[in-house]
């Protein structure tokens, strides 16, 4: 009996004076007293999986305290200086110069990034939050206000090398337009702070620039239709060509400055519309022929004869342009192809 409750009391006091580790660091050790980490590692200091002894609570726990220590230590270092990006960000904006604020662009967002992913390390939500309100909050503004400005910067730029390209852009100035409404909207609905009126006319002009190169590129293709004298092809592309010069016209028209837009019209307009006034009236003939061939076989004869008596008038206008423009006029296959078509048409309606 004596034996028996000295073996208890030698256990219990063993139990006694076994170090507790649930408050340090979780996990039951084995046999050596230790084990490998595999939850919240970076927390208590430790790499994934690596084992390590408990020997001391107390070693543990100031270990704890060190690496919040650290923690919160690299969220303020990287925070102070995540403000002086932002500081040095803040004046690009007021400086009106897109192009100095997309230079600072990346560095700034990628540690404002970065700074929020430390403060997510910090313990205690009361820290985070503070630490979120000095650093995150005005870099955050600073970037929404900027955001869209900088991507049609960035977008312009590559609209242009695909033009260089002759690759259709279509989708990536659908994407533009959307950027310009989503700049306009984000500033009223965060309630954000204009940028500097120079910001977007630097991007209008910009606009305006690439607008007119895909226009040049689509005047340089139909002048070769016109010069391979194919009146059914000229009718094909005149439309999208036609759209493409009122487009550009309107980018320009929102181009500050009486002297820019006269430059811009001078350099992408004039000659343009020189190419559509050389065929306006020729691709109206052929148009006109078309639907009168279409009214006739549809069993609308009388009014196919009452459209033929505007081809004469059309025929007048055509030659009438050229001389008063001064503008070459078409290859004769234009000519002799729409005659072809006109004797068809008489022919039909006898």
């Amino acid at each position: 009996m004596r034996k028996l409750f000295i073996t208890t009391l030698l256990l219990g006091l063993a139990l006694l004076l076994m170090p507790s580790f649930a408050s340090a660091h979780p996990g039951n050790t084995d046999a050596n007293g230790g084990h490998h980490c595999w939850t919240n590692c970076g927390y208590w200091g430790y790499d994934y999986g690596e084992y390590h002894y408990h020997y001391d609570e107390s070693v543990y726990v100031d270990n704890e305290k060190e690496v919040r220590k650290q923690d919160y230590n690299a969220a303020v270092s990287e925070g102070e200086y995540l403000l002086k990006l932002l500081n040095d960000f803040n004046m690009a904006i007021n400086s009106g110069d897109i192009k100095k604020i997309d230079g600072l662009y990346d560095q700034f967002t990628d540690q404002l990034s970065y700074v929020e992913h430390l403060i997510g390390y910090v313990y205690g939500s009361d820290n985070r939050s503070k630490l979120s309100q000095k650093y995150v909050k005005p870099s955050k503004i600073a970037k929404e206000r900027t955001i869209y400005e900088v991507s049609q910067l960035r977008l312009l730029s590559q609209i242009n090398s695909y033009i260089n390209e002759d690759y259709d852009v279509s989708e990536e100035f659908s994407k533009l337009d959307r950027l310009v409404k989503k700049a306009a909207q984000i500033k009223k609905s965060g309630g954000y702070n204009a940028l500097p009126n120079s910001v977007n006319n630097d991007l209008r002009y910009q606009e305006a620039l690439t607008y007119g190169n895909y226009l040049n590129k689509k005047a340089y293709y139909f002048s070769q239709l016109i010069g391979q004298g194919d009146i059914y092809q000229i009718n094909e592309e005149y439309d999208y060509f036609v759209k493409q010069i009122q487009i550009t016209e309107a980018k320009i028209g929102k181009v500050s400055g009486k002297e820019n837009r006269d430059k811009l019209g001078n350099r992408f307009i004039k000659s343009a519309k020189i190419l559509k006034e050389r065929t306006i009236y020729e691709v109206s003939q052929f148009r006109l022929l078309q639907n009168i061939e279409n009214l006739y076989y549809s069993g609308e004869e009388t009014e196919a004869r009452n459209n033929l008596s505007k081809l004469d008038r059309l025929k007048e206008r055509a030659v009438a342009i050229k001389a008063a423009g001064g503008y070459k006029n078409l290859p004769a296959t234009v000519t002799s192809d729409l005659k072809d078509k006109e004797d068809l048409v008489r022919y039909l309606l006898g």
